[in-house]
Formats: C-alpha cells, sequence, structure tokens
C-alpha cells in the first residue's frame, strides 16, 4: 500500500492528486532541517543580529532594499515570505508594513504591465510575447487574483496572466492594492508577534513554512469554491438587416423592389413560393396572373414553385389546422432554408405564415408583403408571429424577423372601408405613446384619414412603420424579453373582446375599444388629464370607430365583467407578473404592474354610458 502511495507521488500525475502528501514531507523536512543544524542556524542568527540597521539612514536604505526584492519578485528567484518577515524584524511593524505594501503593489504593477506588454523588451525576453491568452491554464477571476497574492510562484504567474488577459487596469489596482494590503498586514502581524516573543529563529522557520500554509490554504479554497460540474459559458450577438420599404404596382414589369430584395448576396436561380390572403386573390382576380407574369419576366434568376395559393383570410388563419397545412404546402413543394417565401395578407396571415416560416427546417427565408392598413403600419412590421390555440390568442409562436417588408399601397385600394379605418387604430396608439406631433396631426387629419384619402393614409402608414420599426431595432429589447410592452398600449382588452366576439371585431376596432378604456382609467388615477382623455375619445369617434361594442356588457354567472377577466389572462400571457402601458400624457407612457379593480370598473361604466349617449344620437353602439 505504502508502495503505490510513493509510486503515486513520484509519478506524473502525483502533485494534482497526492498535493497534501507533498505538502506534509516539505513541511517535515523544514522542520527536521532545524532540529539536526539548530546550532549552526543559532550561530547565524547570531551574525545576523549585527547587521540589524541601527540608524535613521541605515534603515531607510534597508528598506528601499525590501522594496525593490518585493517589487522584482516576478522577475527574480526572491523568498517573498522570507524578505518580508525579515522586514518586519528590521523596521518594526508599523515600518515593515508599509514596506511590505509598497514593495507587494509594485511587484504586482511590474507583473500586468510585462504581461500586457507594455515593456516590450523585458516581456520578449521573457517570453510573454509568444503567448497567447487562451494558453493560460486557467481564466483568471477576481477572486483566484486575490487568494493567489500569498501563494509562492503563483503569486507572479496571476500578476503576469492578468496583464496577458486584459483584465481591467482599473478593477486590477483596486482589487491587487486591498489583497496586498490584506497580506502585508497578515505578515506584519505575524513578524511583530514573533519578535516581541523573540524568536528569530522562528521567524525563519515561519517564513519557510507559510508559503506551504498558503499553498495549503489556496487549494482548500479551490475545493469548495469548485462545482460539482464547471458551466461553460459563450455570448453571441446576431445582426439583422431588417428593410421596409414602400411601393406601388409590386408586380408591375418595371418595379424591381422585390426582384432586388430577392436576389440581394445570392447566386444561382431563387425558388420562390406565395402564400397569399384567400379575400385578396378574390377582390383582385387579376393579381394571381400578374405575379405568374412577372416572376416569367425574371425566369433567369426567378423561379415561382406554384401560382400562389390561397389560404383564409383573418383570425381563421391562425389555427392548427391551417399551420399544419401550410408545413404540407412547403413539404410538397420541396423548399429548404435557401428558398424564400412570401406572405402577401393582413397581420393574422402574415402571422402564422410566418410562424410555419420560423419553424419549418428551422427557419426559412420570409418577405412580408402586408396587404392592410393595419398590417402596413403595425403588425408587417414586428417580428413577432403564432397562432391562436386553447382559446387564447397568439398562445403559440416565435420571433422571427422576415428578410424584409414591402408595403405596396395599391393593395389596400380594393380594402372596404371597414378595414381602411381599422388599421388606423393602430396609428393612434403609437401617436399616443410615442409622438405627441404625430398625434396632433391626426387631429387635424381625421376626417381625411376617415375617407382614407390617399396622401394622408400614406403618410400616417409611413409614420406609424417608422415608429414601430424604432421601437423595435432600438429600445434594446425586439424579443420581449423584459416585462415593459409600450407597443401593447389598449391590447389586454382588445384580445379579450376579439375571443368574445368571435373575431367579429376586427383588431384595430377591439385596439380602439381598449384604448379608450385604458384612458379613461389613466384618468381616474389622475395620469391624464381630462383634456387630454377627451382628445383621444374624440379622435376615436371621428375616425369612425364604435367605442361600445355589446362585448362590453357581457358577464359571468357570478356577474362579474368578462372583458375585464382579460387582465388575468393578459397576466399569464406575460409570465406572472401584469405590465400594463398606460398614459401619463399624450405621447408619453408608463407600466402599471397592478391595476385597481373598482377603477378599472368605473371606466368601463364610463365608457358605456358614452356608448349609450351617442347611441341616443344615432352615432354610438351598433351592433
Amino acid at each position: 500500500m505504502m508502495r503505490g502511495l510513493w509510486r503515486g507521488v513520484l509519478s506524473k500525475r502525483g502533485p494534482a492528486e497526492h498535493f497534501w502528501v507533498s505538502v506534509i514531507c516539505f513541511s517535515v523536512l523544514v522542520i527536521a532541517s532545524f532540529l539536526l543544524f539548530e546550532q549552526q542556524i543559532q550561530d547565524l542568527v547570531a551574525q545576523l543580529d549585527l547587521y540589524l540597521p541601527q540608524t535613521p539612514a541605515q534603515q531607510f536604505n534597508l528598506a528601499l532594499l525590501v522594496i525593490a526584492l518585493l517589487a522584482l519578485d516576478v522577475v527574480l528567484p526572491v523568498p517573498s515570505s522570507m524578505v518580508a518577515l525579515l522586514a518586519v524584524a528590521a523596521l518594526g511593524g508599523v515600518g515593515g508594513y508599509l514596506v511590505i505594501f509598497i514593495g507587494l503593489c509594485l511587484g504586482a504593477w511590474l507583473g500586468y504591465a510585462l504581461g500586457a506588454g507594455y515593456f516590450r523588451v523585458l516581456s520578449g525576453r521573457l517570453g510573454l510575447h509568444q503567448r497567447k491568452p487562451g494558453q493560460l491554464a486557467y481564466t483568471l477571476g477576481t477572486l483566484s487574483l486575490i487568494c493567489l497574492r500569498g501563494v509562492p510562484v503563483l503569486a507572479e504567474t496571476s500578476v503576469v496572466a492578468a496583464g496577458m488577459q486584459r483584465y481591467p487596469l482599473r478593477a486590477f489596482l483596486v482589487v491587487t492594492t486591498l489583497a496586498n494590503a490584506g497580506l502585508a498586514l497578515a505578515y506584519s502581524a505575524i513578524g511583530s508577534y514573533l519578535v516581541a516573543q523573540n524568536a528569530l529563529l522562528v521567524t525563519l522557520l515561519a517564513s519557510m513554512v507559510l508559503p506551504g500554509l498558503f499553498i495549503a490554504g489556496y487549494s482548500l479554497f479551490k475545493r469548495l469554491r469548485q462545482a460539482p460540474e464547471q458551466a461553460l459559458r459563450g455570448r453571441f450577438e446576431v445582426s439583422y438587416d431588417y428593410p421596409v420599404l414602400f411601393t406601388d404596382h409590386l408586380f408591375d414589369p418595371g418595379n424591381s423592389c422585390l426582384h432586388r430584395q430577392l436576389t440581394a448576396g445570392r447566386h444561382g436561380r431563387v425558388t420562390v413560393l406565395i402564400f397569399a390572403d384567400e379575400h385578396l386573390l378574390h377582390c383582385n382576380p387579376q393579381l394571381a396572373a400578374q405575379i405568374q407574369s412577372w416572376f416569367a419576366a425574371h425566369a433567369t434568376d426567378l423561379h415561382l414553385q406554384a401560382p400562389p395559393i390561397a389560404v383564409p383570410a383573418g383570425e381563421l388563419s391562425k389555427t392548427a389546422d391551417v399551420l399544419q397545412q401550410l408545413y404540407r404546402d412547403m413539404l410538397d413543394h420541396g423548399l429548404d432554408r435557401h428558398c424564400y417565401v412570401l406572405a402577401m395578407g393582413g397581420g393574422a396571415l402574415l402571422d402564422s405564415v410566418g410562424y410555419a416560416c420560423a419553424t419549418f427546417h428551422r427557419g426559412i427565408r420570409l418577405i412580408r408583403l402586408p396587404s392592410t392598413v393595419l398590417a402596413q403600419n403595425d403588425a408587417g412590421i414586428g417580428v413577432k408571429n403564432g397562432i391562436n390555440a386553447f382559446g387564447q390568442k397568439n398562445l403559440l409562436g416565435a420571433f422571427y424577423p422576415a428578410t424584409a417588408v414591402i408595403n405596396d399601397f395599391q393593395l389596400l385600394t380594393s380594402l372596404g372601408r371597414r378595414d381602411q379605418i381599422a388599421g388606423l387604430a393602430e396609428a393612434v396608439k403609437v401617436a399616443l405613446i410615442k409622438d405627441e406631433a404625430f398625434f396632433q396631426w391626426m387631429e387635424q387629419q381625421a376626417d381625411a384619414l376617415a375617407g382614407f384619402d390617399h396622401a394622408a393614409s400614406r403618410h400616417a402608414i409611413r409614420r406609424c412603420a417608422e415608429l414601430h420599426l424604432a421601437h423595435i431595432t432600438g429600445a434594446g429589447d425586439p424579443f420581449e424579453r423584459g416585462n415593459g410592452r409600450p407597443l401593447d398600449y389598449g391590447h389586454w382588452a382588445a384580445h379579450k373582446l376579439e375571443n368574445l366576439s368571435q373575431h367579429r371585431l376586427r383588431h384595430g376596432e377591439a385596439v380602439a375599444v381598449g384604448m379608450a378604456l385604458d384612458g379613461l382609467y389613466a384618468n381616474a388615477l389622475g395620469l391624464l388629464s381630462d383634456a387630454e382623455t377627451e382628445r383621444l375619445m374624440d379622435l376615436l369617434a371621428r375616425l369612425g370607430f364604435n367605442l361600445c361594442p355589446p362585448e362590453l356588457g357581457l358577464k359571468d354567472a357570478q356577474g362579474r365583467s368578462l372583458v375585464l377577466l382579460g387582465l388575468e389572462e393578459f397576466r399569464q400571457h406575460l409570465g406572472g407578473q401584469l405590465s400594463i402601458p398606460m398614459l401619463n400624457r399624450i405621447g408619453s407612457s408608463i407600466d402599471l404592474h397592478e391595476i385597481d379593480d373598482r377603477l378599472m370598473e368605473q371606466a368601463l361604466l364610463r365608457l358605456s354610458s358614452r356608448g349609450s349617449a351617442a347611441l341616443a344620437l344615432n352615432e354610438g353602439c351598433t351592433p
């Protein structure tokens, strides 16, 4: 058994596996040498006593020598523990402490400078310039830097490593200065005690044993600190180029907007498959032929895999059955990750096709071609995709930016008035939370917008798209990892109203009601003034929104408003913590994490009463 132990100690793995045996053997060797040569050592110590400095000049010279030895420890084989304890014996506790502290700090700074290459000639001679930080045995951390200050060899290695790894200089100076202060205090305390006991011999012995104790302590610290399994950590960033383009007559033979997006950075023929809103294809019977003719004119670069495939319009497209059919179509037509899908339709279709593209082959290239006002100014700009499931809106989905978004204003001209107006709700929303000047412009142009005047509508769509894109790319949270979502203003009630109406209400119509309700709640809280609340309600009414749909009055068996139950559903959607954007003035919002149910019920009653008054004037609640 002993033979196997010593074989292990002497083997290559010995220093790692039998560390404590090595420490014990070293300590026994030191103590034995003192016992065997006690008389000779006593004579040596007696001789050393004669050379202790007696005058201030001698003490100053010794102090400079000690500082130089400790500072140059990084390049010279200097027994720093022995030098430190002898300095205390010769200069006293306070003087020794100052000398040790200064010497250790200078040595640490010199080591860092050598590692960082500030002294290129000396670094080159030591071979540091040939090493890379990745070649070090470990990644240096703050705790390691502190604990290694008292360990021979490793103390010097750690500061050189810090320089090589470009450990932040300011942090390095703070950490090593504090560590050196503690280490100098330890040396001073031990040395002062031994000198007080008139035990210079023991001082010498301690100077030889202390390094072993430091090594043992650091080894124990590493074992206690080391987790059962060290985690590997990495960090990377993904950069997206996200163009939002505006054009007219996208599939006119002379329009190259789509061609540029499909062929940018590509070599060879690009395969394309198109999913289009069936209502859009029905209202524009010539559209499918125009698309095929356009691709035929670009047959050298582009290949249309099949005529446009019709997808159910509106929320009917956001079901598991439609999603499965999208997968089947992409699979049957042999699409791979290098092909393109074009999604033509409103926000609901863009959501479902986007979700299919995000998950088919783990991501297939997508270009969005929004065909409604709501999609062009909001839904088509965003990076969210999803379908409804288990009675919950957008329960399943993914964040997946499109390769490009192309807004063709001509696709909006065939929309019915109701759809044209519904999309303006998102423009009002983004103006309310981000741009007071845009809100004022909408107030001035309310009649033109309500009549879908082309010039006013183009400006509203573009400005709304600009504000949405700026939020996605500039707010630092495009994938909504945080809880604050100002673009969801008015949406907690809107989602519930859409479900209660079984999607009779357009999304924009429901958002308009949600904004009115939250505006009245903010007014009840004192966040929004009476004048600004009236401006909000007036603009929504002038644009043609019905702010009192019958779903507002629905109650459950316990008499609770079904609309207000949407707050709890929204809390679950956010992951447990409620965060509701609420206006504090026009053009600005704050997040509320608690809602006063009593005040919200009062706001609901106020909204209903306004609807009843409007009904009396033949302007309000129409089922």
